[in-house]
């Protein structure tokens, strides 16, 4: 901030764009860094810059715990969550949920996720990962009939959706060597209600909503991701989501 204004430059020269598209806040960075891209974010879409996605909404996305608390004090479905730094926490979570999911609370592509239950082990991720001054975000394991659902949303439609099925292990990701298979409205409709409704109350212009259906059909809302990865949906349905968030965002720019 100046006497010109709100400035964002890059060596000297001052960035001036319609639109910016943010695919990314860099790999494990500390909080003072994340806070800061976030701020540089924030100074262009104040500048009138039309930034997607919003910053303040990425921040929030791309924490798992917050994100869920948000879908959940909405009302909408998710698994039963708990945040802990106590090991005997844990062990007691386990013994309730019998199976659950250790997931870091800032991740992607189903990395540093593990299985677990064994009280014991969870005992000893707990106690590893607070020694690294990380907290335990547990997910209560829900049995699915081999596959989740990836919805892909821009603005207020979705653009294409896939069934992400398993082919190794337990994890549904396509990085994790998952399959995608079209999955169209009329075949899973709560499905893509439900992701209109988590992209519109997170305040996402374009999201990959993940969601989990039980073996009686119950659906949850697992996670929201704020800078989704798609060329295994454009393996699996033929849409090219960043066609249809340039149309999104050209519309925009033109009101």
């Amino acid at each position: 901030m100046s006497r010109e204004g709100i400035v964002v430059s890059i060596k000297g020269s001052r960035i001036k764009a319609d639109a910016v598209i943010v695919r990314g806040l860099g790999v494990a960075p500390s909080i003072e860094q994340l806070m800061r891209r976030i701020g540089v974010l924030e100074a262009l879409r104040l500048n009138g810059c039309f930034v997607i996605n919003k910053p303040l909404s990425m921040l929030l996305a791309r924490d798992k715990w917050f994100s869920l608390l948000t879908l959940y004090s909405a009302g909408l479905p998710v698994p039963r969550t708990i945040i802990t730094e106590n090991p005997y926490t844990s062990m007691r979570v386990i013994n309730r949920y019998k199976k659950a999911v250790f997931k870091p609370i800032i991740g992607s592509l189903g990395l540093g996720s593990a299985y677990v239950e064994d009280p014991d082990i969870a005992y000893q991720l707990t106690k590893s990962l607070l020694s690294a001054k990380q907290p335990s975000y547990i997910q209560e394991y829900i049995d699915k009939p081999g596959y989740d659902i990836r919805v892909f949303v821009v603005g207020d439609h979705v653009v294409a959706a896939m069934k992400r099925v398993i082919t190794k292990g337990w994890k549904t990701n396509i990085a994790q060597g998952a399959k995608g298979v079209a999955l169209k409205e009329k075949d899973d409709p709560e499905a893509f209600e439900l992701a209109l409704k988590a992209a519109k109350l997170l305040q996402l212009d374009y999201t990959g909503v993940d969601i989990i259906v039980d073996k009686e059909g119950r659906h949850y809302i697992i996670e929201t991701n704020a800078s989704p990865l798609w060329k295994g949906l454009m393996d699996a349905t033929g849409v090219n989501p960043a066609e249809h968030i340039i149309d999104y965002i050209i519309q925009k720019c033109r009101k």
